[in-house]
C-alpha cells in the first residue's frame, strides 16, 4: 500500500457516523469589511507574466493617481469604501472603488497588468487599441466579480473544499481564512467558545494567545497547521470517523495534516483563486473573499489517482463543504469516483471540474463526469490585458469538447478557472444562505444558473472566415467555448431575484456511449428535471447529429407540458438503426450525437419564465469487424493494456485485462469470464477493517451510501503472463497503484507468498528532493535474472526502488536497488518515482539478464533526467549496481507544470540491435525533445558534459515522401517507442507518438489559434530516416502509448497499431495504408497499448484494446496468426521484457519475400488552412507548395519549412536544436498550471 502512515501514532477509537458542526459561531451573516477580518487574494506568484508596462499616454491621471496611492499605502490598510454597492461599471473602474490588494489593478512597477479577469469594465487603453473589438467595451474584460461583490461578498458559512496539492501554511493570503473544525479542537485557553475574539468566526487569530499554541512546523508564523500539531490526541472527538481532522486531511499519505510536503504550491494557489483574503493589503483578491477553503491533499502535483480523490470528496461532503474545487487530471477512472460524485450530488455539493491544458478535446477524468461543471479558460489576446484587442480568446493551454459548460476568463489554464469558478459557486451558496433560501440551493441549479447566465463568446464567420488566429465560435453553446463567459453578477441577480431555473440531470445515454446499431441499437434516454420552486414546468428532449448542429437539426422526441412534480426515470427511448448519424467532415466527431434537454419554469408574476438547457454527447457507429459481444462494458477505465494467453490450454487466447476498480479479468472471445475470474486486488487503503487510520465509520459508508468493500485499488501497470512457478501452467503478475504485487495461476487462485509490497521503511519523508510515493505505474517484468530458469518478478516503483522477487514472494538477493544518481552528492541528490518499465537483456554479455530503467530525477534546472543499466544481480554484485558508466544523463523538459509524470525520463525503453553489434541497444527518450538518439548498451567513459555512445540519432525532420504532415521536427512527450520490421529488410525499425513543434508553439501562443499535428513516426532500421508513410497524422495526443507491431491486412507487411486521446486506433504499413475498414472508432480517450493475438481460434489476429471510458473493444483482422508479428502488446511481449529479441509465441518478425515497396503511391496533396475567397490574389485551389526547393529524394522528408497544417503561418526552420528551442517555451506554458505559492 502507499505510505499510510498518520500524524498521530495512536490508533483511532470505535468511529461513529455524522457531519462535523461547521467552525462558525451561529449568528447573521455579515457583510462588508471589518478592521482586522480575514474573509474579505488570489493569484499565485509565477500564473500570469507579462513584460515591463509600457508608459502609455492614454492612462488617464486619476487613474494613475490611484494606482500610486494604493501601491504606496500601509499593507493593512482596508479600503473602507470596498465594496461599494452603488458604484456603476465606470465607478468600478476608480481605483478608489477596489480592494487595496496590490495586484488587484495593474502595477506600472513590475509590468502587471492587473485581474482583468475580475472586472466588469475594460481597461481604458482598450478602446484606443488598433483592431479591438467594440462589443467588448459593453461586455467588460471579465467575470463581473466586482459588481457581484456588490451583491455579496460571501459567507463564512460557505465551505470550499479545495482538493489538490495540499496547502502552504505560511501563504499569509490564506492562513487566517483557512476552515478550522471546532468538533476536534478545544476552547482557546481562558476562552468560553471557541471564537475567543469575537469576530464571528473561529480561526487561528482565536488561538494566538494561546500558550499550547506555537510555531511548531517551523515556519515563522502561527497556523492551522500549528494547531495539528498541538491538539492531534489520537480521538476522534466529534465522531465523524476522521481522527483529529482539525483542519483538512492528507489522503494522499494518509494522514491529518494536508501540507504540501514538496511545496508544489498548485493546492495553495487554487485556494488563493477561490477565497484568499481580500482588501487586506496582500497579493490579489479572492473570488469568494468570506468563503472558507478546506484544504484536502491529493497527490504532489495536479496528476493523481481518482481513487484518492473519491476518498476526498467522500471527506469532503461530509466535512459540510458546500463547493468541491478539482483542478486536477487523473491517472484513471473508476466507480468509486462515480459513487462519490452522485453522493456529493445527492447531498446538495457542487463539484467544480477542470477540462485540463492540452489544447485537446480529449476526456479529462473525473471533470468528464456525472455531476460536475466542466470548465475552461479564455484570455486576451496579447501579453498584457491593455494592449489587448479581445478578452474572449480562447486559452490555448486549456481544453474543449462536448462535455464543455463554461468560460472563465484568466491567464492560468483551466486551473485558474476553476479556481475563479469555484469562487463565484461559492457567492451563489453565500446568497442563497444570506437570503434564507429554502430548500437549499441544489448543484442543478447552479449549473443552470451559471450556464443560462453567460455572456455570449461567438464572432460572426465573415468576421473570422480569413483569421486563422481565432477558433471558431458559434451563437449560443459551441464546442471551444461552452455556453459563454461566466457572468457571475448577473448569476447572482437571478438568484437574488427568484429566477432559479430547473434542474436537469440526464443519466443515460452516458458521456460519449458508442452504440452499434447492429447489436445495441436500443439508445434509452432517463434522468430527472424538476423545478420544485415554480408552479409548473415544461420539458423537451430532442436529438440532433453532430456536436454543434443548428437548431433545424434537431428532432424532439419527448415533451411534458405544465408539469408540477419531477419527471425522472425513462423519458424516451431511440433505435440506433433509425438514426442518420454521419458526417465525415466532423472527423472525430463524424458519428456523434448531441441529446438536448430544455425545460422552462413557469413562475408568473414579475419572475416569469425561466429556462434551463443540458447537452449530452454519444454517438452512433456500425463496425462489423467487432467480435460478438463487444465492445464490453468493464466499469472502470483501462489504463493497463491488455495481454492475450491461453490460460486454460484450449488453443485460443484469453484476454486478461486489468482495470482501474482492481479487478483483473479473464475473457473469451465472446466476452464472457473465465471460471474463477474476475479476481480482485485488496481494499483500498482507510477501507480495510484491519487499516490504520480507517474511514469506514465515516457518513458516507456507514450510511451505506458507498459500499466500502468494493473498493480497492487501482491497477494501470499491465499484467505479465508467464509459467512463473514451473509447473507447465501460466500465472498472471499484476501491481498495483497502492504497492502491491499479486501473482494468481491459470484458474484465478492465489499464488502463495502474495501479494508482496514495496518496503515504506525506504521511503524518507517528502520534500522538495524526495517526491516519491508508494505504489506501481510501471508494469511488472518477467525475467530469469540467475540463470537458472526459473523467472523472477521485476517492478519499479514509485518510491524510487527497482525491486525483484521470486516465484515465491521472497525477495531475490541484492534487491531492491535505490535508482539514484551516485555521482550526485549532498542534498542535490534525488531519490524520485520510477514510472519507467524496465527492459531486460544481457547488456555486458555474462550471461546475466541485465535491467534498464529511466528515472523521474531531474537535475540542473529540471532538464536532465537519468537512465540506468542495472546488474541482474543488483547490490549484489561487486563494485555496486549500476554498470560502468551509467547512469547516463538524457535531457528532459518538465512539461505540462511539472507533475510526476512529465519529470526526468518516464519513457519505458525499447531494446533492439540496431546497429547489429551484437549488443542490444536502448531507445529511450525525454519528454519534449526532437533529438533522438538510441543508446548504446555498453557505454565507454565520457567527459562531463559529453553525449552518452549512441548507436543511431533518428531523423526527425526528413518526413518520408507519402507523409501526410509537414510540420516537423517531431518530438516525444509521454510516448513509449517499440520496435517492428514494418518494412521487411530483416532490420528493426522503430515507432514513436508525438507530435510536430508547432504543438509547443500553440501551446505558449496564450490566445493565438494555431493547428498542429500529433504524429505517429516511424523509423528506417536502415537509415534512422522516417519511411516513407510517415509521419502520419494522429487526432490528438498519445500519452504512453507503445505502439504494437503486425500483420492486419494479410498481405504480409505488418502495420504499426496505435491509439490516442481522440478516439481512433489506426494500423499504418510502411507506406502509411491502413487495411480496409480501419482506422477503428471508440468514441472514448486511449493510453492502452492495442494487443494482437488469436482469441477466437480462427488462425487470425484480433486486436483488443480498453478505452479509459470504460469499454473493452476486440476486432477480427485479416491478418494470419502465424504472419509478420514483431511488437504483440505492451512491453513487446507477455513478460513485458521490452526486448525486440525476445522470441514470441506465434508469428515471426520477418516474412514477405521483398522489401516494402512504396513506389507505386501517390504523395498527398496540402490543400490551403483558408478557404480559396481568403487568397483574392493567388490562383484558387491551389495547394500550399511552399519551400519546394528543399524536398528530399524518393524516400525522403517534404520540404523542412513547409506551412504548418491550419496555420496560415509558417512553421519555425526545421532544424532539430529548433524543438529544444520551442519546448522551451512548452515548459513555460505548463508552468502557468504549476502555480507555486
Amino acid at each position: 500500500m502507499r505510505t499510510r502512515v498518520s500524524f498521530m501514532a495512536p490508533p483511532p477509537p470505535a468511529a461513529r457516523a455524522g457531519v462535523r458542526d461547521a467552525a462558525v459561531v451561529p449568528g447573521p451573516a455579515r457583510r462588508g469589511s471589518l478592521p482586522g477580518d480575514p474573509f474579505h487574494s488570489t493569484r499565485n506568484e509565477g500564473t500570469e507574466g507579462s513584460g515591463a508596462m509600457r508608459a502609455r499616454k492614454a492612462l488617464q491621471a486619476m487613474f494613475v493617481a490611484g494606482v500610486v496611492a494604493l501601491l504606496a499605502g500601509p499593507v493593512r490598510a482596508e479600503n473602507p469604501n470596498w465594496p461599494n454597492p452603488t458604484a456603476t461599471r465606470a465607478e468600478l473602474a476608480d481605483p478608489a472603488n477596489w480592494p487595496d490588494d496590490p495586484d488587484y489593478g495593474p502595477n506600472p512597477t513590475t509590468g502587471f497588468g492587473g485581474m482583468w479577469e475580475l472586472w466588469s469594465f475594460v481597461p481604458p487603453e482598450f478602446t484606443a487599441v488598433e483592431g479591438h473589438r467594440p462589443e467588448e467595451v459593453e461586455l467588460g474584460a471579465g467575470a463581473h466579480v466586482d459588481r457581484a461583490w456588490q451583491v455579496t461578498i460571501g459567507d463564512p458559512r460557505v465551505v470550499i473544499a479545495v482538493l489538490d496539492t495540499g496547502i502552504n501554511w505560511d501563504n499569509q493570503d490564506l492562513v487566517r481564512k483557512i476552515y478550522v473544525n471546532v468538533g476536534e479542537l478545544p476552547m482557546p485557553d481562558g476562552a468560553t467558545q471557541h471564537d475567543a475574539n469575537g469576530d464571528g468566526v473561529v480561526n487561528i487569530d482565536d488561538y494566538a494567545a494561546d500558550p499550547r499554541v506555537a510555531d511548531l512546523n517551523g515556519n515563522g508564523l502561527l497556523d492551522p497547521g500549528d494547531l495539528i500539531r498541538a491538539f492531534s490526541d489520537g480521538v476522534d472527538d466529534d465522531g465523524n470517523g476522521y481522527v483529529d481532522d482539525i483542519s483538512g486531511w492528507d489522503f494522499f499519505k494518509n494522514d491529518n495534516d494536508p501540507a504540501d510536503d514538496t511545496r508544489f504550491g498548485h493546492g495553495t494557489g487554487e485556494a488563493r483563486d477561490s477565497c484568499a483574503e481580500t482588501n487586506n493589503g496582500i497579493g490579489m483578491a479572492g473570488v469568494c473573499p468570506r468563503c472558507r477553503p478546506l484544504m484536502v491533499r491529493v497527490g504532489d502535483s495536479f496528476v493523481t489517482d481518482v481513487q484518492i480523490f473519491a476518498q476526498a470528496v467522500v471527506f469532503a461532503v461530509d466535512s459540510g463543504a458546500s463547493v468541491v474545487q478539482e483542478a486536477l487530471g487523473t491517472v484513471d477512472m473508476t466507480t468509486f469516483c462515480r459513487e462519490a460524485l452522485d453522493y456529493a450530488y445527492a447531498r446538495g455539493v457542487t463539484v467544480v471540474a477542470s477540462a485540463a491544458d492540452e489544447n485537446s478535446y480529449h476526456h479529462n477524468y473525473p471533470g468528464t463526469a456525472d455531476h460536475t461543471l466542466y470548465v475552461h479558460a479564455i484570455r486576451h489576446d496579447k501579453p498584457e490585458p491593455q494592449l489587448s484587442t479581445t478578452f474572449l480568446n480562447y486559452n490555448n493551454c486549456t481544453n474543449h469538447g462536448a462535455q464543455l459548460l463554461l468560460s472563465t476568463p484568466g491567464m492560468g489554464c483551466s486551473s485558474e478557472a476553476t479556481g475563479k469558478t469555484s469562487g463565484m459557486v461559492g457567492l451563489l451558496y453565500s446568497l442563497a444562505l444570506q437570503s434564507g433560501l429554502d430548500p437549499p440551493l441544489h448543484p442543478g441549479e447552479v449549473r443552470q444558473l451559471l450556464s443560462m447566465t453567460v455572456d455570449d463568446i461567438w464572432i460572426p464567420y465573415e468576421e473570422r472566415v480569413c483569421d486563422d488566429t481565432k477558433y471558431p465560435s458559434w451563437q449560443g453553446w459551441d464546442q471551444r467555448f461552452g455556453y459563454g463567459r461566466t457572468n457571475i453578477r448577473t448569476a447572482l441577480d437571478w438568484l437574488r431575484d427568484g429566477r432559479i431555473p430547473p434542474e436537469i440531470d440526464v443519466l443515460h445515454p452516458l458521456w460519449f456511449e458508442v452504440f452499434h446499431p447492429d447489436r445495441r441499437p436500443e439508445i434509452r434516454i432517463d434522468g430527472r428535471v424538476a423545478a420544485d420552486r415554480a408552479p409548473s414546468f415544461d420539458v423537451e428532449v430532442a436529438w440532433a447529429p453532430g456536436i454543434e448542429p443548428t437548431e433545424d437539426q434537431f428532432t424532439v422526441v419527448a415533451t411534458e407540458t405544465g408539469r408540477t412534480t419531477p419527471w425522472e426515470g425513462e423519458w424516451a427511448t431511440l433505435d440506433a438503426r433509425t438514426l442518420a448519424v454521419d458526417n465525415p467532415a466532423l472527423a472525430h466527431n463524424r458519428w456523434t450525437v448531441t441529446l438536448r434537454v430544455r425545460a422552462v419554469a413557469h413562475y408568473g408574476g414579475a419572475v416569469g419564465d425561466v429556462p434551463a438547457e443540458f447537452r449530452k454527447a454519444f454517438y452512433v457507429h456500425d463496425d462489423p469487424d467487432l467480435l460478438p459481444g463487444f465492445p464490453r462494458w468493464i466499469g472502470a477505465s483501462g489504463e493497463s493494456s491488455p495481454k492475450l494467453a491461453d490460460l486454460d490450454g484450449d488453443g485460443r487466447r484469453e484476454i486478461v485485462l486489468a482495470t482501474a476498480d482492481g479487478a483483473v479479468h479473464a475473457l473469451r472471445a465472446d466476452g464472457a469470464e473465465l471460471p474463477g475470474w474476475p479476481t480482485h486486488v485488496r481494499r483500498l487503503p482507510g477501507l480495510d477493517p484491519a487499516d490504520t487510520p480507517n474511514y469506514r465509520g465515516t457518513a458516507a459508508h456507514a450510511s451505506g451510501a458507498i459500499d466500502p468493500d468494493r473498493q480497492r485499488s487501482a491497477v494501470l501497470a499491465s499484467p505479465a503472463v508467464a509459467d512463473l512457478t514451473g509447473d507447465g501452467d501460466l500465472e498472471v503478475v499484476v501491481a498495483t497503484e497502492d504497492g502491491e504485487v499479486y501473482v494468481w495461476s491459470a484458474d484465478g487462485t492465489p499464488e502463495a507468498g502474495f501479494p508482496v509490497a514495496c518496503d515504506p521503511s525506504l521511503s524518507p519523508p517528502e520534500d522538495r528532493d524526495h517526491q516519491i510515493d508508494i505504489g506501481f505505474f510501471a508494469s511488472p517484468v518477467l525475467a530469469d535474472l540467475r540463470g537458472d530458469g526459473d523467472l523472477e518478478i521485476i517492478a519499479a516503483a514509485y518510491d524510487g526502488y527497482l525491486y525483484a522477487w521470486n516465484p515465491d514472494g521472497t525477495p531475490v538477493d541484492g534487491f531492491p536497488v535505490l535508482i539514484s544518481d551516485p555521482n550526485v552528492t549532498g542534498e542535490a541528490r534525488e531519490q524520485a518515482r520510477l514510472m519507467s518499465t524496465p527492459a531486460v537483456a544481457d547488456f555486458d554479455g555474462d550471461g546475466i539478464l541485465d535491467i534498464a530503467v529511466g528515472s523521474n530525477e531531474a537535475y540542473g534546472s529540471g532538464y536532465d533526467g537519468r537512465f540506468y543499466v542495472v546488474h541482474g544481480d543488483g547490490n549484489a554484485h561487486p563494485g555496486g549496481p549500476f554498470h560502468p558508466n551509467w547512469p547516463i544523463p538524457i535531457w528532459s523538459a518538465a512539461l505540462f507544470g511539472g507533475a510526476h509524470i512529465s519529470r526526468g525520463v518516464p519513457c519505458s525503453a525499447a531494446l533492439a540491435d540496431v546497429d547489429h553489434d551484437g549488443v542490444v541497444d536502448i531507445a529511450t527518450f525525454g519528454n519534449g525533445s526532437s533529438l533522438l538518439w538510441i543508446f548504446t548498451g555498453a557505454q565507454p567513459p565520457r567527459a562531463p558534459g559529453d553525449i552518452p555512445r549512441t548507436a543511431r540519432q533518428l531523423d526527425t525532420v526528413s518526413f518520408g515522401r507519402l507523409s501526410n504532415s509537414r510540420e516537423r521536427p517531431t518530438f516525444n512527450i509521454f510516448a513509449y517507442p517499440s520496435f517492428g520490421d514494418l518494412d521487411q529488410d530483416g532490420l528493426a525499425d522503430m515507432v514513436l507518438g508525438g507530435a510536430s513543434t508547432q504543438a509547443a508553439l500553440n501551446l505558449s501562443a496564450g490566445g493565438t489559434a494555431s493547428a498542429f499535428d500529433h504524429q505517429l513516426s516511424a523509423w528506417s532500421g536502415a537509415n534512422s530516416r522516417m519511411l516513407p508513410g510517415f509521419a502520419r497524422k494522429m487526432e490528438d495526443w498519445q500519452f504512453f502509448m507503445n505502439p504494437t507491431v503486425a500483420d492486419l491486412s494479410g498481405d504480409g507487411y505488418p502495420e504499426a497499431i496505435s491509439g490516442s486521446g481522440g478516439y481512433f486506433v489506426h494500423a499504418f504499413d510502411g507506406c502509411g495504408r491502413e487495411p480496409p475498414g480501419w482506422p477503428k472508432f471508440t468514441g472514448q480517450w486511449l493510453i492502452a497499448a492495442p494487443a494482437v493475438g488469436d482469441i477466437d481460434g480462427d488462425d487470425l489476429l484480433e486486436v483488443v484494446t480498453p478505452t479509459r471510458a470504460g469499454w473493452l473493444y476486440a476486432w477480427n483482422t485479416a491478418g494470419p496468426a502465424d504472419g509478420a508479428i514483431s511488437w504483440e502488446s505492451f512491453h513487446h511481449d507477455n513478460r513485458n521484457t521490452g526486448n525486440f529479441e525476445t522470441p514470441l509465441e506465434r508469428g515471426a518478425v520477418t516474412v514477405a519475400p521483398t522489401p516494402l515497396d512504396c513506389s507505386a503511391e501517390t504523395p498527398p496533396t496540402f490543400p490551403r488552412p483558408l478557404p480559396d475567397e481568403c487568397y483574392p490574389d493567388e490562383d484558387a485551389g491551389d495547394a500550399d507548395d511552399a519551400d519546394a526547393e528543399d524536398a528530399e529524394d524518393a524516400d525522403g522528408g517534404e520540404p523542412p519549412t513547409a506551412g504548418g497544417g491550419g496555420c496560415a503561418c509558417r512553421t519555425l526552420p526545421a532544424r532539430p536544436t529548433a524543438g529544444l528551442l520551442l519546448l522551451g517555451a512548452l515548459a513555460w506554458a505548463g508552468a502557468r498550471r504549476r502555480r507555486r505559492a
